[in-house]
C-alpha cells in the first residue's frame, strides 16, 4: 500500500498530523492526497497559517477563511462575531459540505488560534476530517504565550485542549528526498531537535571552510531581505546585457477586494510581481515542473521574450512560460465547495539566483549554497537555511564575526515543550511501498 493510500485510509475515520523534517516530502504528499480526493468528488478546503504557506499549498490563510480578523483568542472572537453574522453563515455553509480540512504550517498556529479553529468547526457542525501539516521543531507561533494560565504559558497548538479534542493520529515522514548524504541528513536531524554536541559543532565548523563554493557563483541565503535585494541588484548590474522588466499580467475578479489584502498576497508569492532579467543572469526556478525543473534548481537566462524565457540548466535549455497564481476564497456553489478567484496574476516562476531570504527559500532544494547567518533572528532559521542544501560539499556557512560556537548555541535552540511533545506522542513512521491507487470510499 502506498504512502498516499495509507494516509487517505487513516483520514477516513481520523484526524491526522503529518510531520517530519525538511525535505521529506510533506508538501508533495499533501498535494497528491488533495488531488486524488478531489478526483473522486471529495470537498476539500486547504488553508495555510501564513500568507507564504497559503500560497505554497495553493490555499487561503486560515485567518481569512475563518474570519478571525485581528482576534487573538476566543473572548475577542466572540465580541468580533457580533458584527460578522453573514460571514459566519458563509463559513458554516462551506464547513457543512467539507470532507477534509487541510491546515499547513501548524507549528505557527498558537494554542489560542487552534481553540478558535475548533470553535468555528464545532459551531458549523463540521463532520469531516482535519489534516494538520508541519513540524513543531521548526517555525514557532508568532503570538506570545499567556503567562496567567493555571498551567503556565500555553504557546503551541498541541498545548491546547482543542488538540486533544481533535485527537489526531501522528504520522512522521523520515526519508529525505533532498540529499543522498546520510551523514549530512543525520546532522540535520540533530540540529532540528536542538542537539548541538561537539561532533555537530565540528561538522558545522568544517562547512565554514568550503570557500571553493564561491567559485560556482552560488545562491546566498540571508536572514534579512535588504541584504538579499542588495546582492541581486549588484550582481545584475555587473552583467553587460540590456535589462528587461517583465511585469506580471494581472486580472482582478473581485472589484471590492481591499488593496491591503492584494498587496499582502503579492508579497507572499514565491516570485516577484515585477521581474527584471538580463541575458546571462542566474535564476532560480520557483516551482516544480515534472521533467523540466524543480523548485530551487538554478539556471542561466539565454533568451527573454514577453511570453517565454529560455533558461539553460546544465546541458539543457528549457522553455519557461508564465504560470498563474490565484488568490481565492472557498464558497458553496451548486451544493459543492468551490474556489472562487479574487485576483490572479501570470508571471514567470523565476527569480534572481544570487541571493534569497531564508523565509522565501522554504521548499527549495539548492545545489550550490552559501548560508549567511550573521542576521539570523528566529529559532529554526538556521535549520531551515542549511537544510535547503542538496550536498554538504557545496554548502558554505558564512559568519563574519567571532564566537561562532556561541552564535550556534543561540541559533540551534528548540523549546523543551516541543521535544517533550514528540517524545510522549505515539508516532507512526510509515514508508512508501509499491501499490495501485485504489482506496475505496473516503
Amino acid at each position: 500500500m502506498s504512502l498516499k493510500v495509507k494516509v487517505i485510509e487513516f483520514l477516513k475515520t481520523n484526524n491526522l498530523f503529518l510531520t517530519g523534517g525538511a525535505g521529506v516530502g510533506k508538501s508533495y504528499l499533501v498535494g497528491e492526497i488533495v488531488s486524488e480526493l478531489r478526483k473522486v468528488g471529495k470537498q476539500i478546503v486547504v488553508l495555510g497559517s501564513t500568507g507564504v504557506s497559503a500560497v505554497n499549498v495553493g490555499g487561503q490563510t486560515l485567518h481569512s477563511f475563518f474570519a478571525f480578523g485581528i482576534c487573538n483568542d476566543l473572548a475577542e472572537l466572540n465580541r468580533h462575531d457580533k458584527y460578522a453574522k453573514q460571514r459566519l453563515k458563509d463559513i458554516k455553509k462551506v464547513l457543512s459540505k467539507c470532507d477534509l480540512l487541510v491546515i499547513d504550517e501548524i507549528s505557527m498556529v498558537s494554542s489560542d488560534v487552534l481553540d478558535m479553529i475548533y470553535y468555528r468547526c464545532r459551531s458549523a457542525g463540521f463532520t469531516g476530517s482535519v489534516l494538520f501539516v508541519g513540524d513543531f521543531f521548526q517555525l514557532p507561533p508568532v503570538s506570545k504565550p499567556k503567562n496567567d494560565s493555571l498551567w503556565g504559558g500555553f504557546e503551541y497548538a498541541f498545548e491546547s485542549s482543542s488538540w486533544s479534542a481533535f485527537e489526531p493520529i501522528v504520522v512522521e515522514l523520515t526519508i529525505t528526498k533532498r540529499t543522498n548524504d546520510e551523514a549530512f541528513f543525520s546532522v540535520l536531524g540533530k540540529i532540528r531537535r536542538g542537539e548541538l554536541g561537539a561532533d555537530i559543532i565540528d561538522y558545522l565548523s568544517a562547512l565554514r571552510k568550503n570557500i571553493e563554493v564561491w567559485e560556482d557563483d552560488p545562491t546566498v541565503l540571508f536572514g534579512r531581505n535588504k541584504e538579499a535585494e542588495m546582492m541581486n541588484i549588484q550582481k545584475l548590474a555587473q552583467i553587460e546585457s540590456t535589462p528587461m522588466l517583465l511585469k506580471a499580467k494581472e486580472k482582478v475578479h473581485e472589484q471590492s477586494l481591499h488593496v491591503n489584502k492584494i498587496e499582502s498576497w503579492k508579497n507572499a508569492l514565491p516570485i516577484p510581481v515585477d521581474l527584471t532579467l538580463k541575458v546571462g543572469a542566474r535564476v532560480l526556478f520557483c516551482t516544480n515542473k515534472w521533467g523540466k525543473f524543480y523548485n530551487g534548481e538554478r539556471g542561466v537566462v539565454k533568451e527573454i521574450h514577453d511570453d517565454f524565457v529560455l533558461v539553460e540548466k546544465e546541458d539543457e535549455v528549457v522553455k519557461v512560460e508564465r504560470q498563474e497564481y490565484t488568490l481565492h476564497e472557498n464558497v458553496v456553489m451548486q451544493n459543492e465547495v468551490k474556489e472562487k478567484p479574487l485576483i490572479s496574476i501570470e508571471q514567470f516562476p523565476l527569480k534572481l539566483a544570487y541571493a534569497i531570504t531564508i523565509h522565501k527559500s522554504q521548499g527549495m532544494s539548492i545545489d550550490s549554497l552559501v548560508c549567511n547567518i550573521d542576521n539570523i533572528f528566529e529559532k529554526s532559521q538556521f535549520y531551515v537555511a542549511i537544510s535547503r542544501a542538496k550536498f554538504p560539499q557545496n554548502l558554505l556557512i558564512a559568519y563574519a564575526h567571532n564566537h561562532f560556537e556561541s552564535h550556534l548555541s543561540r541559533c540551534v535552540q528548540v523549546s523543551p515543550k516541543v521535544g517533550e511533545f514528540y517524545k510522549k506522542t505515539k508516532i507512526l513512521k510509515i514508508e512508501e511501498e509499491k501499490s495501485n491507487s485504489l482506496f475505496g470510499d473516503f
